[in-house]
């Protein structure tokens, strides 16, 4: 039986188990991709706190490593459904593990276009991870479509390896920080097109074109790969109907993190709130586990 069973091991949940850790409880934790959870697709972080800059998927490891050098258990499973059983709650994995208290922290996955010829492309020329498979296109020309911090940020990755990246965004503005927009259009090899979306992919068996609407004039771009950022939406399914969800599928919480079901808590990006950033993550991950702790009390 674990004192405390942590479902996701990216900033919230690493943090959450160094601190259930460190309060001498039997902890483990869930990741059925990598740990580090989305810092592992950033290029660089550079608002983090103690680091003028430091590579994204260097600071989920360095995460990771700590958690795990407090010999937290780490298991490498997808847990599909929670079961409350009198006392304690069951865990539906590949096995099926007991605990006092569930820690939520499974993060969000990436939206899609939902465009007709988008889907068989996925994979083949469609990627959501800029810092992973941006060197695959060295000296080709690709397209990022968005316009927060992720597209931004992607662009700039691609900017390193790629032959021309294409920023096409909705709208006329951009929702990331200037800074990193400012040193966008300082790069010779980025165009952006605002007020643009894609309307066709085309390709056999592999992409090689888009269709692009800007400013409702169509127009064909030969580009080899798209890294989609147009928002995330919560992994929260297999909690639907276990614990309260707003309309947008994220866990609702109350101050100490506690869902409406007591003992399950939940941290991170996958909850109900404003802002989702590497350090409001930790934020949640730290009261999550205090107020587990607390509970368990």
């Amino acid at each position: 039986m674990y004192d405390v069973l942590i479902i996701g091991a990216g900033p919230a949940g690493i943090t959450a188990g160094i601190y259930a850790k460190r309060f001498n409880l039997k902890v483990g934790i869930f990741e059925n991709d990598a740990p580090g959870g989305a810092v592992t697709k950033t290029d660089m972080v550079n608002n983090y706190p103690g680091f003028d800059g430091i590579p994204g998927y260097e600071l989920a490891s360095k995460m990771f490593n700590q958690a795990m050098n407090l010999e937290i258990d780490y298991i490498p499973e997808k847990v599909n459904a929670i079961k409350k059983i009198e006392d304690h709650f069951e865990l539906l994995a590949d096995n099926t593990y007991k605990t006092k208290t569930v820690i939520i922290a499974t993060g969000t996955k990436e939206n899609v276009l939902n465009i007709p010829s988008e889907a068989r492309f996925f994979y083949r020329g469609i990627s959501w991870c800029a810092v992973c498979d941006g060197p695959l296109y060295k000296n080709e020309d690709v397209a990022v479509v968005g316009g927060g911090m992720s597209a931004i940020s992607s662009a700039l990755s691609l900017s390193k390896y790629a032959n021309k990246v294409y920023l096409i965004h909705r709208r006329d503005e951009f929702r990331g920080e200037k800074k990193d927009l400012e040193l966008l259009k300082t790069k010779s090899n980025v165009e952006i097109l605002t007020n643009s979306k894609i309307v066709e992919f085309l390709g056999e068996n592999k992409l090689d074109s888009i269709v692009v609407d800007k400013n409702g004039e169509n127009i064909k771009l030969s580009v080899k790969g798209v890294f989609e950022c147009v928002g995330k939406v919560p992994n929260t399914a297999q909690f639907s109907g276990v614990i309260d969800l707003n309309k947008s599928g994220y866990i609702l919480t109350d101050s100490k993190l506690e869902t409406s079901v007591k003992g399950i808590f939940a941290c991170g990006d996958v909850i109900e709130k404003d802002v989702r950033q590497i350090a409001t993550a930790i934020n949640d991950g730290a009261i999550a586990a205090i107020s587990a702790n607390n509970y368990l009390k």
